[in-house]
């Protein structure tokens, strides 16, 4: 009876995915890795072997179940393709990246050479150095979906002396982002928390490459292709360039206004009577007219009718 509830759990946690994908046309052999939720004490070992507090968001996601994995194939003819695939590392997987020296030099490169202050946006890129980097997502080997954990200078401390024994430094605190690291060593960032990175991993159906329109890599042709067969809805959001922001918004940018006078312009239209001025005038219509459609062709109407009854009157003169 425990397992039934966790899978109904797990259902209602994951939006009902699998069975929206087993409706989808075309689409088979839709598989749910279930793993049953990680024991708190693997939890608390992994923070006190790393010094560092897991986020809240991550925590709660490995007490609810211990990472992730579901896969989807589509039927082509006689074959069976594999397609769509999410993964989440378990607390045992989430290990860390190597760390880089930065003793290199023209000799003997590192990945201290690579890091830089910024990306485009602004935004402190991690480094492989003072950042601590752990791997989220293998992303079947394109990248790496990584937890970033940068260091927050504490306020005041460029001014202490690191040869004074008297000057106090503070403890080291930390801020989590999910970054994506392509394999050209590049950062790019997604998201700023865990649980925004598995909203759009559940939005992106788990379809190939999605971590790629979130950089200036783009799509690959053939996972366009994908997207425009199985999500077209998010392709167009992505293509926008402001994914993490229709993510958390919930699309309040990508409602367009409804003008009701527009929509109901046909309507208001009939109602315009056009041919009671002809009647104010003292004019006979006749009854068997063509079919007004609207206000200006009711107007051009009434012309041609004044104009053909005015003329009988001058010849009687």
């Amino acid at each position: 009876m425990d397992e039934i509830n966790h899978k109904n759990y797990l259902d209602q946690i994951t939006i009902y995915i699998k069975s929206y994908l087993e409706k989808k046309p075309g689409i088979c052999q839709v598989k749910n890795d279930i793993k049953p939720p990680a024991e708190r004490p693997a939890v608390l070992m992994w923070e006190q072997k790393h010094c560092l507090l897991l986020p809240e968001d991550l925590k709660n996601f490995f007490l609810t179940c211990n990472g992730f994995h579901l896969t989807w194939c589509v039927k082509m003819e006689n074959n069976t393709v594999p397609v769509g695939n999410m993964e989440l590392c378990s607390i045992s997987q989430l290990v860390l990246l190597d760390a880089a020296v930065d003793d290199g030099s023209h000799l003997t490169p590192s990945l201290w050479d690579l890091d830089g202050d910024k990306d485009k946006n602004g935004r402190k890129l991690p480094s492989f150095v003072t950042s601590k980097i752990f791997q989220l997502d293998q992303c079947q080997g394109y990248g790496k979906v990584c937890l970033v954990y940068n260091e927050v200078t504490p306020k005041g401390e460029d001014d202490i002396d690191p040869d004074n024994e008297n000057d106090f430094k503070f403890p080291s605190d930390y801020t989590t982002e999910i970054w994506f690291l392509d394999r050209s060593l590049r950062w790019h960032f997604i998201c700023p928390t865990f649980q925004a990175y598995y909203r759009l991993m559940l939005m992106h159906l788990g379809l190939p490459h999605w971590q790629l329109a979130f950089t200036d890599i783009g799509l690959p042709p053939t996972s366009l292709q994908w997207f425009n067969l199985y999500a077209p809805v998010r392709l167009e959001i992505d293509l926008m360039g402001d994914v993490t922001k229709s993510s958390h918004t919930a699309g309040k940018g990508m409602a367009s206004p409804l003008d009701l006078n527009k929509v109901f312009k046909g309507k208001s239209d009939r109602k315009k009577p056009g041919a009671p001025q002809n009647m104010a005038s003292g004019t006979n219509v006749s009854k068997k007219r063509q079919p007004i459609s609207s206000a200006r062709s009711a107007a051009v109407a009434g012309k041609h009718v004044t104009a053909s009854v005015s003329q009988p009157n001058v010849k009687s003169k």
